[in-house]
C-alpha cells in the first residue's frame, strides 16, 4: 500500500469522521468506559468536528492506489476548542471534564494564547494500515502544517499505552499533565475505574 499524507480537505472530511469515530468507538478505554454507543457519539461530535477541520490544521492518510482514506488526525488551536453539546449528549459530559481538568493543569504551567499550541485531538489509523508508520508521518505533517502557521507547540491527550509510547519514547515529548482514572471524580461517581492500562491519562507537549 502507497500512502501519503495530505492536509484534509473538505471532500474527505466526512470519510475522515466516519473512520476516526469507528476507531475511537472500538478502540478508545475511555469510551469503552463510559459505554458510549457509536451512533451517540457521531451526533455529539459532528457539529464541532466541521469546526476543528475549518482550522486547516488537520491531515489525512489516502491510499495512492484507491483513494481511500486510511488515516486521519484532527487538530485544533489548544485555545480554540469546539466545544460539544453536553446538554443533549450527557453520557459524554465525564469525558468533557477529564480533558478540562487536563487542560487546567497546562494551563497552570503553560501561559498561551491563540496560534501558540496545536491540540492532536484525534489520531485514528485503519486496521488495514496499522503497523505501517502512518500515525508518525500524520504527526510530522501535522507539525509542519502547524510550525508554517505560527505555532510553537503540539500538545496531545494520551489516552493509551500506544501513544503514550509512541509521543512520550519515541518524539520525546515531556508530560505536562496527567490524571490517574482511579482518582478522577464526576458526579459523585468515578467513571474510568474500570480503566486498567494505562492507569493514567497524560497531556504531552513537544516543541515544533
Amino acid at each position: 500500500m502507497n500512502i501519503v499524507i495530505r492536509s484534509l480537505d473538505p471532500d474527505r472530511q466526512h470519510a475522515a469522521f466516519l473512520l476516526a469515530t469507528q476507531v475511537f468507538s472500538n478502540a478508545s478505554t475511555l469510551h469503552s468506559a463510559l459505554e458510549v454507543a457509536l451512533e451517540d457519539y457521531r451526533a455529539y461530535l459532528w457539529p464541532g468536528f466541521q469546526d476543528l477541520v475549518s482550522q486547516e490544521l488537520s491531515v489525512a492518510a489516502i491510499d495512492a492506489g484507491t483513494g481511500l482514506v486510511v488515516g486521519c488526525m484532527i487538530v485544533t488551536d489548544f485555545v480554540n476548542q469546539p466545544t460539544g453539546d453536553l446538554e443533549n449528549h450527557p453520557v459524554m459530559a465525564p469525558l468533557a471534564a477529564l480533558a478540562a481538568a487536563l487542560g487546567r493543569q497546562y494551563e497552570a504551567k503553560r501561559d498561551l494564547s491563540a496560534g501558540q499550541a496545536i491540540l492532536v485531538d484525534m489520531g485514528a489509523v485503519s486496521p488495514q494500515a496499522e503497523g505501517m508508520g502512518v500515525y508518525q508521518a500524520m504527526r510530522k505533517k501535522v507539525h509542519e502544517i502547524a510550525k508554517v502557521k505560527g505555532f510553537k507547540y503540539a500538545v496531545g491527550e494520551l489516552s493509551s499505552v500506544a501513544t503514550q509510547h509512541v509521543v512520550l519514547n519515541r518524539f520525546g515529548h515531556i508530560r505536562m499533565a496527567e490524571i490517574f482514572f482511579q482518582d478522577f471524580e464526576f458526579d459523585g461517581a468515578f467513571p474510568f475505574r474500570s480503566i486498567k492500562d494505562p492507569k493514567s491519562i497524560v497531556l504531552a507537549e513537544g516543541a515544533i
